[in-house]
């Protein structure tokens, strides 16, 4: 597969923890298992870090393009697993790298966290392993 990184989208999610790391790391453990059986195939990379001392998180979630970004979150939003990792943090900042298309740059602006969006990749490459 040929995936050009002028179309990818990078999504940052900063979060404080609502519930302990342990707590965190099994819920998006579980998520991001099914994410890779049962997901969008355009979820490129899906990584989540946890700050234990500080009682955060963050998430470097990559999309192959925007309606890749739509279909992953049309996919998740029904599965429970979902559910458990929202119950475990709390939305603090979102940022997005990449084209957003209308219907996410609506979404991204009814969150209720300040929001971030760089849309034109200006230099880089990908290489693969």
């Amino acid at each position: 597969m040929d995936v050009s990184i002028d179309r990818q989208i990078i999504n940052v999610n900063e979060c404080r923890l609502v519930a302990n790391a342990d707590e965190f790391v099994q819920a998006i453990s579980a998520l991001a298992q099914r994410t890779e059986a049962e997901g969008e195939p355009g979820v490129l990379r899906y990584q989540f870090y946890v700050d234990r001392d500080g009682n955060t998180a963050m998430a470097t979630i990559v999309y192959e393009d925007a309606e890749a970004w739509l279909n992953h979150h049309r996919i998740a939003y029904t599965w429970p697993e979902m559910a458990v990792l929202q119950a475990t943090v709390e939305l603090q900042r979102l940022t997005y790298l990449g084209p957003l298309n209308e219907e996410i740059e609506a979404m991204a602006s009814a969150v209720k966290v300040p929001v971030v969006h760089h849309d034109t990749l200006a230099a880089g490459f990908c290489r693969s392993s």
